[in-house]
């Protein structure tokens, strides 16, 4: 075996003079990376499946309503301190994990308030089911939020195969309860109180075990995190509530069985987001520590790898989305169409290199540049295209907004590089 081992190091080295990327690094992350996305993808899909048989569109679309009403409201809250405990933890800051977990909850109220508010007013109306479920939800996801930073904590102590165990038993156990339980019962609020129990108590569980395995070297702290994670929030709240608000406006305009089609249509070619965000923090650990030059160099090259992979896989989903949907969800055949369509927003992940460079850099002016266009652009675009179209107006709306941020995107990069490296353009 250790043949093998050499020559595919081998390998590697020599890919890097094409890619530009440090591969070896890559492989080591990527494997696990994958094996867990992997893992993943087969439970979520397993959790698609059993909803799609068991659980009609009127009860799973009342369900991701009010997942929809809390993840909103958790956006006033240090909603992106996830990002800044990631680069705290890269730069040797042990003890933001910690400090992130109280910080969290403290800026919390709001959620709090928030979800009193809503889960008020529908019990008020006699919608017992949204009440609850609100409320309860409002209580949890504070604590939801803040014992899973143990991922992004490992991410940045590139602690990959802790990482990939943790993460794996936090997703799938959560995951299997759920399927358990919709076998005895379709009731949404039940689905509620299962999501957010399960899901509080195992991250619960991991952020103990994480603080355990690093508790010798928590007391170094990064007195800039809150700052930059305080940024990063308010960010999170722009471009959070663009992000939800394609839930609340299918279900008050077409309905809850139409938001379970689109929640369907949107939900295979979204797990390209899972391998996606973890290239984009692996690349990011390592522009921490990259100067501006060799940055620059190397940037071009992962862009249009970016792009040759993505375009692979976006043409050969749209190839077999008829024949996945009539495996998986046959109750939901009507999907396939949008779900073709939706799959062209996966060519715009190869702009995600840009983003990284200005999240690692900690650029705060052009981060807020691209969310508000980000938020500005989507907004917009869904509320023309659920008026006009339905549910493809919203489709629609998502992918063309990802196009349009994309050169956004490498706009910024191409001025902060210039700064950076002092290149005229």
């Amino acid at each position: 075996m250790s043949w093998i081992r050499v020559r595919l190091v081998k390998i590697l080295h020599w890919s890097e003079q094409y890619t530009k990327t440090d591969m070896k690094y890559l492989a080591r992350g990527g494997f696990l990376s994958l094996f867990f996305q992997g893992v993943n993808i087969i439970a979520s899909l397993a959790l698609a499946v059993a909803v799609s048989h068991l659980v009609s569109k009127e009860s799973y679309g009342i369900y991701k309503y009010a997942l929809s009403i809390v993840t909103i409201l958790s956006l006033f809250s240090l909603n992106s301190i996830g990002s800044a405990v990631f680069q705290s933890a890269a730069q040797g800051f042990d003890g933001a994990l910690r400090r992130a977990f109280w910080d969290n909850i403290r800026w919390s109220f709001a959620i709090f308030v928030g979800a009193f508010l809503f889960g008020a007013y529908y019990l008020f109306t006699g919608n017992s089911t949204l009440g609850i479920g609100i409320f309860v939800g409002g209580l949890c996801t504070p604590f939801m939020i803040s014992t899973n930073l143990f991922s992004s904590f490992l991410g940045g102590k590139k602690d990959f195969e802790r990482q990939t165990i943790y993460g794996i038993y936090d997703s799938v156990i959560p995951i299997a309860i759920f399927v358990i339980i919709i076998f005895f019962t379709q009731d949404p609020l039940i689905l509620i109180l299962t999501y957010f129990l399960t899901n509080t108590l195992a991250g619960w569980f991991f952020y103990r075990r994480t603080i355990a395995a690093y508790h010798t070297s928590l007391h170094t702290e990064d007195h800039d995190m809150l700052r930059y994670g305080k940024h990063l929030s308010v960010m999170g709240i722009l471009t959070g509530i663009a992000s939800n608000l394609d839930q609340i406006l299918l279900f008050h305009y077409v309905g809850a069985a139409q938001l379970a089609i689109y929640n369907f249509a949107t939900a295979i070619p979204d797990q390209i987001k899972g391998p996606s965000k973890t290239l984009d923090a692996m690349l990011q650990a390592q522009l921490v520590h990259r100067t501006g030059d060799e940055i620059r160099s190397g940037m071009t090259n992962k862009t249009l790898w970016y792009f040759l992979c993505c375009a692979l896989i976006a043409m050969t989903y749209i190839a077999i989305a008829p024949y996945l949907f009539a495996l998986l969800f046959p109750n939901y055949a009507g999907a396939v169409f949008y779900s073709q369509v939706y799959a062209l927003w996966i060519l715009t992940v190869a702009f995600d290199p840009y983003t990284t460079y200005l999240s690692a850099r900690r650029l705060v002016r052009e981060q807020y540049i691209y969310n508000v266009a980000y938020t500005i652009i989507q907004t917009v675009g869904m509320f023309i295209g659920v008026i006009f179209w339905g549910l493809l107006g919203i489709v629609v709306a998502r992918v063309i907004t990802r196009l349009a941020l994309g050169f956004v995107y490498y706009l910024l990069y191409r001025y902060a590089i210039a700064r950076e490296t002092s290149l005229v353009i």
